[in-house]
């Protein structure tokens, strides 16, 4: 697969830049190649957690409350404070670092109040899940007073929410080169993920549509879900070419009837089901190059122009025929009717001659057997 990727991005950018491309995107396609097949990725958050809580934590049996007011940036970042008890908070803490990352959160936060909990600071770390319905839960640890202090925590009031990712059409082109993995004389077709990746993916269908008819599915392997693991897919689409999808290993590949040869594509849709059964799909109509420029090569009959058999003048046969050209299928039949006897004229021709042949030999030997005798007497 990265082979595939590979090439095809230096195709991209063969293509591209002969269009005049801007030195940005020309920059970012070859990051992209470098970084095609780097698989370790930070996981997006699944959940926003902006927002305020009242969170239990229970420490020795007993449970304390603690308000908390959370800030989430989009790659998961988290700011925020809290304090206890809930309602009147005495003892109060701020955010240091944390981070939203899939459906986990940790941070690490500093006590501003009380005297005692400042000097010595006191740092509370915080490691916890978020669960399908929003909620929080998890373990903390301090060290108050040079101690070590540590339990549970589960949200009490409030909720994160889901992020819902989103799938984009980012390329759809006619292509023709050598990926590796053999000749790609097709499409190709990629897609981007916003707040999720294809890690894990439970599914990925690619369709490639000429109108309403459907001509080629691309159908994602297991491999992909392992394999590519960030927010970009690329598949490709063979209509003339010799590309090998089983070598490729990434896509299972079902051919419609007519799948491309003589109607050009005009969209492409993508449905992904994510790890966590989200479902995005996209489509990308805007289509980049020729496609009569990848159809198979179409060998023509040869035209008959003289009829040879009488069936050949019926049902308009003979308003095909030029050499000789003819009024009507009567004036054609008869043609080939003449051709017929023509040729068995010729025929018994060539046993006339066959027989006078053999009978000037027969004749040539008796002269000759006759003279031999004669000179023997």
């Amino acid at each position: 697969m990265c082979s595939y990727l590979l090439n095809h991005i230096t195709f991209c950018l063969m293509t591209l830049t002969q269009n005049t491309i801007s030195k940005a995107v020309v920059a970012s396609l070859l990051a992209l190649a470098v970084f095609a097949g780097v698989t370790v990725q930070a996981a997006t958050p699944d959940f926003d957690t902006t927002g305020t809580y009242e969170v239990k934590m229970t420490y020795l049996g007993n449970d304390y409350g603690h308000d908390v007011t959370l800030t989430q940036a989009n790659d998961g970042t988290l700011t925020g404070n809290g304090g206890s008890p809930v309602g009147a908070n005495v003892y109060t803490w701020v955010i240091t670092s944390g981070t939203v990352s899939g459906n986990t959160i940790a941070f690490s936060a500093d006590y501003t109040a009380t005297a005692d909990a400042v000097t010595p600071l006191t740092v509370m770390q915080v490691n916890g899940t978020i669960a399908l319905d929003g909620s929080m839960s998890g373990v903390w640890s301090d060290n108050y007073q040079g101690g070590a202090r540590s339990g549970t925590f589960e949200t009490v009031v409030g909720v994160a929410e889901p992020i819902m990712a989103t799938l984009a059409a980012e390329d759809f082109g006619v292509v023709s080169y050598d990926t590796g993995l053999g000749i790609l004389k097709g499409y190709t077709a990629g897609f981007g993920l916003t707040d999720a990746t294809f890690e894990n993916a439970q599914s990925v269908v690619i369709k490639l549509y000429s109108g309403a008819t459907l001509l080629q599915t691309n159908t994602a392997t297991a491999q992909v879900g392992i394999d590519i693991v960030g927010t970009q897919i690329s598949t490709p689409f063979d209509v003339s070419g010799t590309f090998n999808y089983a070598t490729d290993g990434y896509w299972v590949n079902v051919r419609a009837a007519e799948y491309g040869q003589t109607m050009p594509a005009t969209k492409v849709v993508a449905t992904v089901t994510l790890e966590d059964g989200q479902v995005v799909t996209a489509e990308n109509t805007m289509l980049v190059g020729d496609p009569t420029t990848i159809y198979p090569d179409v060998v023509e009959p040869p035209v008959v122009t003289t009829p040879t058999e009488k069936s050949q003048c019926k049902n308009g046969g003979w308003k095909t025929f030029t050499d000789p050209s003819f009024k009507n299928q009567g004036k054609c039949v008869s043609y080939v009717e003449h051709l017929d006897k023509h040729h068995d004229d010729d025929e018994d021709d060539d046993d006339e001659d066959e027989d006078d042949d053999k009978k000037d030999k027969k004749e040539k030997r008796y002269e000759k057997n006759h003279r031999g005798s004669k000179s023997g007497r």
